[in-house]
């Protein structure tokens, strides 16, 4: 019977006869060395793609190629004899295929139905065969992925949320302002990860939700969902002060909300009798001058009127700007600590966290002024934007951000 080799070692005979032994590579003997296979390929549909030959022998003399797992005739793709310098096709080639010099095989513009295992033998001097496989995957590229939450505004420890990654992808990410999700009790994913639920939901658990889809080939990101949680209703309180200012100058004030942990600011909505005005600025104000102010809580729950008052206050200059410097700006994390000091004259400060009063944890330690904040060590949950805040009893000044980036 006629050898698959038979052109490689004697020269070129009809390719018919070439497959009528072809039976004969299931009796093969592996080599000793090396094992020769092909590289297995991740590629995108419609690319170009290039199966190449992990472990090539030396002094290879041809190449022939199947698609599927094993040297099935019906399968055969295409033969190169390198010495011979000869090339025929088989019955399973489409046309897209070629056999370069190198033994390697190229398929153009491949589709999912290219997926599967592909099978090469390398012809070696001495009528020699070794026999190699290898896997060829095929993925379509992932789409932007649409992220839709069941309700973006909801109430500390009543509502829950539900937010839904509609996509095509294989694998699915989930974000917090910019960093992967640190799953708690109160969060589920369905069994695909498409699917988060939060409940209930907390002051913390406010932020930017993005979920990150993939396959081996592609990325994609939806489009940010933010998520507004609301907590204790409060009524403003406008804190007088006697302190006089000494010059005429543009002042901006602020209202106080007193809270049983920290203080939040609200912006003023009208002053009488002298300045009607919607701004949070009021020009040139005469030193001890007094003002009505009239002052709305922008924390008010979802649904309940947002409460006012009104106060006469004596007016100062305002506080100048902050400056916040950090030891370091990109950490390690479980390695590296990090200090950030606020640079004031005022005499009460407060820390933000991504626009939220910042809630120390037991890493967390500030100073007898509470100017300086230590964090160590740093965990991948500190990254994001830092800012002081100072005051004293009538107005404050906020800092400008700081962004820790934490490796790990």
């Amino acid at each position: 019977m006629e050898s698959l080799s038979a052109p490689i070692c004697r020269g070129p005979v009809p390719w018919q006869g070439l497959l009528l032994a072809v039976s004969l590579l299931n009796f093969w003997s592996l080599p000793t060395t090396a094992q020769l296979a092909i590289v297995s390929t991740n590629a995108a549909e419609g690319q170009d793609v290039t199966l190449r030959i992990r472990n090539m022998p030396p002094n290879a003399k041809g190449f022939t190629w199947y698609r599927g797992e094993g040297a099935n005739i019906y399968h055969n793709l295409a033969t190169l004899g390198t010495y011979l310098r000869f090339y025929t096709t088989g019955p399973a080639h489409s046309g897209r295929e070629q056999i370069n010099y190198d033994g390697s095989l190229q398929l153009k513009q491949v589709t999912q139905k290219d997926t599967g295992i592909y099978t090469v033998v390398v012809y070696l001097p001495g009528c020699i065969k070794e026999i190699g496989f290898g896997q060829l995957n095929v993925y379509e590229r992932v789409r932007v992925p649409t992220l839709i939450a069941s309700n973006t505004i909801v109430t500390e420890h009543k509502d829950s949320v539900v937010l839904t990654c509609d996509t095509n992808a294989v694998s699915t990410q989930w974000l917090f302002n910019g960093m992967n999700l640190r799953l708690k009790e109160r969060m589920k994913l369905s069994w695909n990860d498409r699917t988060l639920t939060i409940d209930p939901v907390r002051r913390e658990d406010a932020g930017s939700y993005q979920c990150e889809v993939s396959n081996p080939i592609s990325t994609a990101y939806s489009a940010p969902v933010e998520l507004d949680c609301f907590y204790n209703r409060q009524v403003p309180v406008l804190r007088e002060s006697k302190i006089h200012i000494y010059q005429q100058v543009n002042l901006k004030i602020k209202c106080k909300i007193q809270r049983n942990e920290t203080d939040s600011k609200i912006w003023i909505t009208s002053m009488k009798p002298h300045f009607p005005t919607k701004s949070s600025t009021m020009p040139k104000i005469t030193p001890n001058g007094e003002n009505q102010i009239n002052c709305s809580n922008n924390q008010s729950v979802l649904g309940t009127p947002r409460p006012s008052i009104q106060e006469n206050s004596t007016i100062q200059e305002p506080l100048t700007v902050p400056t916040l410097r950090a030891s370091n700006t990109i950490v390690t994390e479980h390695k590296d600590s990090v200090v950030l000091t606020c640079y004031t004259n005022a005499v009460s400060t407060q820390w933000f966290f991504n626009g939220m009063n910042l809630r120390l944890t037991e890493r967390m330690k500030l100073s007898w002024n509470d100017r300086t904040l230590t964090i160590d060590p740093v965990r991948r949950e500190d990254a994001g934007n830092y800012q002081c805040e100072v005051s004293n009893p009538i107005s404050s000044a906020d800092s400008y951000p700081v962004e820790l980036d934490v490796k790990y």
